[in-house]
């Protein structure tokens, strides 16, 4: 069984925030599966196939407490997560098996219950900031035309999903590799290569 976990931070105040786009990915991909999510005390959870989903709802540096609660309760097989990074352009999607937490919160809270060479990623890009503290970028809402290029980024963030709930990891890694696309006139955002994965 797989687990996947998007991370965010609960309430309706953070819904709409870069920090938030792991809800947003799962929630988007529930939805066009027609499925919807339960809530238990600490996290929201879904089940698709031979995949649960959650969304914590612990704040973002407690989410390895929600995580454990799920690893306790499933004993899952492999962890997919999805979230935010600041050290990727935005709309950038990138997959990765294993790594270190990158200073995101969320991840350092996961990697107290699950080792980081173990978990796997979708990371969404959504750049550094030029004028504000990163803290404060990544709990602000999109704009107009970053809300435009985020759904579109989503849609594709579904795709894989879809693929790697139904199909497996591996085959969502080779859909990933042979995609590319951009959202803007941008060379480096979407979909790219995924020079950086690791095959064990």
């Amino acid at each position: 069984m797989r687990l996947i976990v998007g991370l965010g931070n609960p309430g309706a105040e953070y819904a709409n925030t870069r920090h938030n786009l792991g809800f947003k990915a799962l929630d988007l991909f529930c939805s066009l599966q027609k499925k919807y999510f339960s809530h238990e005390k600490l996290f929201d959870h879904a089940y698709l196939a031979e995949a649960r989903l959650i969304k914590p709802n612990t704040y973002m540096n407690l989410s390895g407490k929600a995580l454990k609660s799920a690893l306790d309760k499933w004993n899952p097989t492999e962890v997919l997560v999805v979230y935010d990074d600041l050290e990727l352009e935005p709309t950038q999607i990138r997959i990765r098996n294993g790594g270190g937490d990158g200073g995101h919160n969320g991840i350092k809270s996961c990697a107290e219950v699950f080792p980081t060479d173990e978990l796997k990623r979708i990371r969404i890009g959504i750049g550094r900031p030029e004028n504000q503290s990163a803290s404060d970028y990544v709990l602000a809402e999109f704009n107009e035309e970053e809300q435009k290029l985020f759904d579109l980024c989503l849609k594709d963030v579904a795709k894989l999903l879809d693929i790697y709930v139904f199909s497996g990891y591996e085959a969502m890694l080779d859909y990933y590799s042979k995609s590319k696309k951009s959202y803007s006139n941008a060379a480096s955002v979407g979909i790219i290569s995924p020079k950086e994965e690791k095959r064990d």
